[in-house]
């Protein structure tokens, strides 16, 4: 007698996968169609998703992303004091962000 097999379900690895960290970082970088500090990217994913993710794991699932080829750009800006917070932007294959045309 055989026995039966049990259907497992695939771990969805796309990178517009919401239920993700990595997803959730990916979608509000690709929509974006400005620069954003991590703690704009963090507020985007809250009011999106109903999810909090620190700035450390946003930085971290940024740096992720460009191990999966995604090309996200930063630059300095001058921030309070001697602060220089960064911003980020995914740039398209048509070399820009969301403002591409």
């Amino acid at each position: 007698m055989m026995g039966t097999v049990t259907e497992l379900r695939r771990r969805d690895r796309r990178l517009d996968n919401p239920e993700s960290q990595l997803g959730r970082v990916y979608l509000v970088l690709r929509d974006a169609d400005y620069w954003l500090q991590l703690h704009e990217i963090g507020e985007a994913i809250l009011a999106r998703f109903e999810r909090m993710d620190s700035h450390a794991a946003i930085s971290a699932r940024i740096r992720q992303l460009r191990g999966y080829g995604q090309t996200i750009v930063s630059r300095e800006v001058s921030g309070p004091g001697r602060a220089r917070p960064h911003e980020y932007r995914l740039v398209t294959a048509w070399g820009g962000g969301g403002d591409a045309a």
